[in-house]
């Protein structure tokens, strides 16, 4: 058994002799010829092994027949992590006999279950290898040019991998960011495996919410913060895909939410690990973080007119109001449409890419240790449940200082009031695992109501400025109509934020009070 680590990217065809020309490969230790290798994917026809997690595929070099397992592993960052065990048979069809029991699932005991394993999917490929010494590790570039294929569909398959034979992961992303300095890779996060399956059962992309948060008692401070950023990134790029190539405007909200976590994770951990060590990347955080605001908005303005449609019975609104109404939908699908281009744009960037490449280097080196001193470094080695009582506590705090005066609020403190509930909502998910689950899931679900009064609250004043992009004069019927349906909101959610900030205040605490 081995576990196998490398780096998934995507090269455009029209690239590939600009990658073998790249001085990185150019001063190869290894080049090797150009290699055909032709793979078959097993599993039953209601896929038991992807469910498992396993990958089983027969490869052929030549006359010779090589048979893998793989687990499921992890994949961030375009970095895949994952065990695997390679035999050589002499068929075209596994012989389960040659692999360790705790390989395979336990059903795959039963000679009947294994007679349902068949050919799924195919990789047909040329691949070419290089051997690279960096910074004392020893990669293997490959470059892979062919398709992927089923006996009814194909599509191409262009990537480079870079795996790691000896040395340290960090050194995976290093080498990604030079080649992709002159070449414009992008991040691969789908296995030749996922794609094979997706290709045999075509499925509608869907969106991914964070999911669970398991910081464990056993962590350090630091492991901790290693392990939220990873979680963050998952879930950002997890939904990717359907905001490539899907319709469900849920993708850009969870792609927000997922770069919110990383900001608040960045801020909380201020005390042990500075800004001005990702000052970079907060920066190019910002960029993509305001282009995806950008189509959000638009959505939720478009999900406003809509329902104020659907209420058209209600409201009474008279025909001009109705005329402007849908005029107005028209213009906001049309901004919607260019806010997604300028979206889907930035996802295939360089840019985007190099920023996901630049967060993986930096949590693989742990680059904030350098400029730390010693205490520094030993408050990171601290239990993360120590980490956790300080820092929710003080947060906690901040937040009831906020609000202290709240009904005595104008729109831009309550704002800033939202920001720091959700800055504290997102804390107290981070570092759930470490408490009693009856005692911290209450106090967060009373942040998440308060966070969402005071949403609904932001929202007219976004509405104002959507209007103003859209060219709507502040003198026509349509928008007297709107400042009044956004100032009866205000005035109704108002009057539930103040019992929503009671609730809270009398929720008992479930970290140590320090």
């Amino acid at each position: 058994m081995a576990t196998e680590t490398e780096l998934k990217l995507h090269i455009d065809p029209a690239d590939a002799d600009k990658l073998m020309l790249h001085p990185l490969l150019q001063s190869a230790t290894c080049k090797q010829a150009p290699q055909h290798l032709y793979n078959v994917y097993f599993d039953t026809p209601e896929q038991d092994l992807l469910q498992q997690g396993i990958g089983l595929r027969v490869r052929c070099i030549g006359d010779k027949r090589v048979q893998t397992i793989k687990t499921a592993g992890s994949g961030l960052g375009g970095l895949h992590q994952r065990q695997e065990w390679e035999t050589e048979i002499t068929g075209d069809k596994p012989d389960y006999t040659l692999f360790p029991k705790k390989a395979l699932p336990k059903w795959c005991d039963d000679e009947q279950n294994i007679s349902k394993i068949k050919p799924l999917f195919k990789t047909d490929f040329m691949r070419t290898n290089w051997d690279i010494l960096f910074e004392g590790s020893q990669i293997e570039v490959s470059l892979d040019q062919g398709e992927v294929k089923t006996e009814k569909a194909s599509i191409p398959l262009s990537e480079v991998e870079l795996e790691l034979k000896s040395g340290e992961a960090e050194t995976l992303f290093q080498v990604a960011l030079i080649l992709q300095k002159d070449i414009p890779l992008r991040i691969e996060n789908e296995s030749k495996a996922a794609k094979g399956y997706t290709l045999h059962q075509p499925k509608a992309p869907q969106f991914h919410k964070a999911g669970a948060m398991i910081v464990t008692p056993d962590m350090t401070a630091e492991q901790a913060f290693v392990h939220i950023v990873w979680h963050c990134l998952e879930h950002l790029q997890s939904n990717e895909d359907i905001v490539l190539h899907g319709e469900d405007i849920e993708g850009v909200h969870q792609m927000r939410v997922a770069l919110r976590r990383l900001r608040s994770c960045l801020t909380l951990y201020q005390p042990l690990i500075p800004k001005q060590s990702h000052a970079k990347l907060r920066k190019t955080l910002k960029w993509i973080t305001q282009i995806l605001g950008v189509a959000r908005e638009w959505d939720v303005f478009a999900l406003s007119l809509q329902n104020m449609q659907s209420q058209e019975h209600k409201l009474s609104l008279s025909p001009i109001i109705r005329m402007e109404l849908e005029a107005l939908q028209t213009t906001v699908s049309s901004h919607q449409i260019e806010a997604y281009i300028n979206v889907r744009d930035a996802l295939r960037s360089q840019n985007y890419s190099r920023l996901l490449l630049s967060f993986g280097k930096w949590l693989t080196k742990r680059s904030w240790r350098r400029k730390l001193e010693t205490t520094a470094l030993e408050n990171l080695e601290h239990p993360a449940l120590d980490f956790a009582n300080q820092i929710l506590n003080q947060h906690a705090h901040l937040v009831k200082e906020q609000g202290k005066t709240l009904a005595q609020f104008e729109l831009e403190q309550l704002h800033e009031l939202r920001i720091a509930i959700k800055q504290m909502g997102y804390g107290t998910r981070f570092f759930t695992a470490l408490y009693p689950r009856d005692l911290a899931r209450p106090y967060t679900k009373t942040l998440s109501v308060l966070q969402d009064e005071l949403g609904i609250l932001n929202d007219g004043h976004v509405a104002s400025d959507r209007l103003n992009q859209a060219g709507l004069s502040s003198d026509t019927p349509v928008r007297h109509f709107l400042n009044g349906w956004y100032a009866h909101q205000q005035v109704t959610r108002l009057g539930s934020l103040e019992p929503a900030w009671q609730t809270f205040l009398e929720q008992p605490i479930f970290w140590k009070d320090l």
